[in-house]
């Protein structure tokens, strides 16, 4: 198990850390709480204790997370790259089953999982990650590092990352009509899910998705909450079950 040393090495390198139970954050804040102050990081290790290790991702990179429990492989996220990707740091998942973090140079401006592939989510500097010598929960494996340093992103990953454009809204808007109002509701509901702080991600999609199944929204405003979710930080996965959950709570298919 990472030690205070490992923990200091990390810090000292630049990256905030906070310690793990697993993958669960050990403080009250979760990743807000991530440093690279050495004294916090003594009390949260005092006594020789042994802790997980989470990084929170820095601004000036992202992470794409390849989940081949969920489906990810790196020969997909390869394709749809143009055909291979550029050596990068990797952390290999102590899972021990090709599941990786790649970190590249964040490209600036919003990114998005939604047009990945299945499997593979991309965390920035809202989210985490488990960082080596951590130990799998499950294997009691440990995570590695390979590599040297980020790259770039290839230009279709870049393209692929960013969210779809919203349609635009009339400069100018005569009666409202019931279509018009449904629009504005759907509109507010995305910007309001879009902006969750970390925690409160699922709780506001929820709300949200019960809100417009509510007021009889059509399908398109389902599908704008699952990409408001995933511009929070919720992997594609999550804002579709999450969705599919509050439509049912109101008596909606899915």
């Amino acid at each position: 198990m990472p030690s205070l040393a490992d923990a200091l090495a990390l810090a000292l390198a630049g990256w905030p850390v906070l310690p793990l139970r697993g993958k669960i954050p050990l403080t009250a804040h979760g990743m807000k709480d991530a440093t690279t102050n050495p004294a916090q990081l003594e009390r949260w290790w005092a006594g020789g204790a042994a802790h997980n290790i989470g990084i929170r991702v820095p601004l000036s990179l992202l992470v794409l997370d390849i989940d081949p429990q969920n489906g990810g492989s790196l020969a997909a996220l390869a394709e749809v790259a143009g055909g291979s990707l550029p050596d990068t740091l990797t952390v290999h998942s102590g899972r021990n089953t090709g599941g990786r973090h790649l970190y590249f140079l964040h490209p600036g401006g919003e990114v998005s999982s939604r047009r990945l592939p299945a499997g593979i989510d991309v965390k920035t500097n809202t989210g985490y990650v488990v960082a080596p010598p951590s130990v799998h929960p499950a294997t009691g494996l440990p995570y590695r590092w390979e590599g040297d340093s980020p790259s770039h992103l290839p230009a279709e990953l870049v393209r692929l990352l960013r969210p779809e454009a919203r349609p635009a809204r009339p400069a100018h808007q005569e009666s409202a009509r019931p279509g018009d109002i449904l629009a504005q509701k759907a509109a507010y509901l995305a910007r309001y899910v879009e902006q969750s702080p970390e925690g409160t991600r699922n709780g506001r999609l929820f709300w949200a998705a019960c809100e417009a199944a509510r007021d009889g929204h059509p399908d398109g405003t389902f599908d704008l909450l699952e990409g408001a979710a995933a511009v929070a930080g919720l992997s594609e996965r999550e804002a579709a079950v999450t969705v599919a959950s509050a439509r049912r709570t109101q008596g909606r298919a899915s």
